[in-house]
């Protein structure tokens, strides 16, 4: 590494809309004298003026060994920011107290917020972070786009989306009425959409973001009963792979879970004789409890090199 002090930079933009600020060139002078063209990263950009200090060091790239200049300079890391659907009770409660305890601002959506969303809170304020209830039905998306707005004049930012609201309404299929199919698919797939489409815009412009969706064993083993809910959750993994594939180049890592038995009210919910023979069927021999799921979110959510995979949390009950 060499000292050397900036003479001259030029801030390189792409053209796909919305223009991103991808990286800076120039030009720096080290202490023989000597000029060295280099370039910098984005996140100095805010920082660069002629004169600025830093050093300049050699790295690799798929174009070859290049110079970088690293300046110095005081960085304030942001607040970080995660808005989780469906997060009153269950995975969704779980998974913001597990984002505060690690540094994360947090906005709880829900239809209503209950007495368990309440202490979430609580807990999450007594973290030193910020939380804030946002109402909104995932499956309208203009309740949607009012939500996010709001997260972002109140928390600034979106680094986090976790698609986690869902319903399920269980039924054979030559039992299920039309509306009954139609409204799992509202939610559990039409929530992710409009909540992805809607923070998309603001991920894109901060620089990156992280969404994380909530799908199920369901969608990969065809649950009897739930052909809605194993349809909904199944158009979410693919969902998941084109939002990937679209938005890796923004810094967007987007991926999915599919949990198995989990410890919720949806799942004790079920006929006691089901429930034990499901349990019977778990190699592990117990449901997971919301933490354990929230904990594979948690990675998900500071991961910087995965995207576009679905990953299974089941204990093995589905091989």
């Amino acid at each position: 590494m060499a000292k050397a002090k900036l003479v001259t930079y030029t801030v390189v933009y792409v053209p796909p809309y919305p223009i991103r600020n991808v990286y800076a060139v120039g030009v720096v002078e080290d202490e023989r004298g000597e000029k060295i063209p280099v370039r910098i990263e984005q996140k100095y950009a805010p920082h660069l003026r002629a004169g600025l200090e830093g050093e300049v060091v050699r790295r690799w790239t798929p174009f070859g060994e290049i110079d970088f200049f690293v300046p110095k300079v005081e960085e304030k890391p942001a607040r970080k920011v995660a808005l989780v659907t469906g997060a009153s009770r269950g995975i969704g409660r779980a998974t913001v107290l597990k984002l505060a305890s690690i540094g994360y601002d947090i906005a709880l959506n829900d239809l209503e917020l209950t007495d368990e969303g309440k202490e979430a809170i609580k807990q999450i304020e007594s973290m030193g972070r910020k939380a804030i209830f946002v109402k909104a039905d995932v499956s309208k998306f203009e309740e949607v786009q009012d939500m996010v707005n709001r997260v972002i004049e109140e928390l600034g930012r979106v680094d986090v989306l976790v698609n986690n609201a869902g319903i399920n309404i269980d039924r054979l299929l030559v039992n299920m009425t039309p509306e009954q199919w139609q409204k799992v698919i509202d939610v559990d797939l039409t929530g992710v959409f409009n909540c992805t489409r809607a923070v998309l815009p603001h991920m894109i412009r901060q620089g990156g973001g992280r969404i994380i969706n909530v799908s199920s064993m369901s969608a990969l083993n065809g649950a009897i009963g739930q052909a809605n809910y194993a349809a909904a959750k199944g158009g979410i993994i693919s969902f998941t792979k084109v939002v990937a594939r679209e938005y890796a180049k923004y810094n967007i890592l987007c991926n999915a879970i599919a949990p198995g038995a989990v410890r919720t009210r949806m799942t004790l919910s079920m006929p006691p004789g089901l429930l034990r023979e499901r349990v019977a069927n778990i190699p592990l021999g117990r449901m997971a409890e919301p933490e354990e799921v929230a904990e594979l979110i948690a990675f998900l959510a500071e991961t910087t090199y995965i995207t576009g995979q679905v990953i299974s949390i089941n204990a093995g009950e589905y091989v």
